[in-house]
């Protein structure tokens, strides 16, 4: 199991690594109109654009929280 301190880092991870596969095979479906020609340049395409997602994710994630966390209000002494 993965130590509750490495949370955000695993999350960040594995986030960029679903995104950037999705992003990656849906631009390359745009792209190209023959699916085994997709599927056989996806995984270069998914490799790069981790590369780029990952560490972009390690910055974005903590300043988006802060950004939402401002804008959304939060009320206190909620009765259910």
């Amino acid at each position: 199991m993965i130590p509750n301190k490495l949370q955000f880092h695993t999350f960040s991870f594995v986030m960029s690594f679903l995104m950037s596969g999705l992003m990656s095979l849906t631009m390359l479906a745009f792209e190209t109109p023959i699916l085994l020609e997709i599927f056989l340049n996806w995984p270069k395409a998914w490799a790069i654009s981790m590369l780029v997602a990952f560490p972009a994710s390690l910055f974005v994630v903590p300043m988006t929280q802060r950004f939402v966390s401002k804008i959304v209000v939060q009320k206190h002494n909620e009765v259910r």
